[in-house]
């Protein structure tokens, strides 16, 4: 195979591969499955997607929210995170604000394959997700 050809299919190679595959592990979408406190209601779907650029974006349950992510090995810290304002179901929205306060509490994550723990400074467990 001329060098030319098997350039150009390692570069398409490298764009088809996920970006968890060449960067953080937290790179992706997830699902929230399990809160420190407990609130977790089941049919609220609460959602999380971590893209390179240092972004974040998903859903509360309710609201749709997002704002910056800064990660340094499993160092983790979401900033300036904004949300719209619908009201909705008050689980939804005990869910929810539940959700907001452990991104504010974020300070460090453990990723494993399609498992993603949230942690806060004294090293407690604040949030588990599912990789979508």
């Amino acid at each position: 195979m001329p060098l030319r050809a098997l350039l150009v299919c390692v570069f398409a190679l490298a764009a088809a591969t996920p970006a968890s595959a060449g960067g953080s592990p937290l790179y992706g979408n997830w699902a929230l499955e399990e809160l420190r406190d407990g609130v977790v209601t089941p049919g609220v779907r609460t959602t999380l997607q971590v893209e390179p650029g240092g972004r974040a974006s998903g859903s509360g349950g309710c609201n749709s929210f997002g704002g910056g992510v800064a990660i340094n090995d499993n160092a983790l810290q979401f900033t300036d995170i904004a949300w719209t304002e619908m009201a909705c179901e008050p689980a939804t929205m005990a869910q929810e604000a539940s959700f907001f306060a452990v991104l504010a509490a974020t300070v460090k994550f453990h990723a494993e394959p399609g498992v993603l723990v949230l942690i806060d400074s004294a090293g407690s467990k604040l949030a588990t997700l599912r990789a979508l």
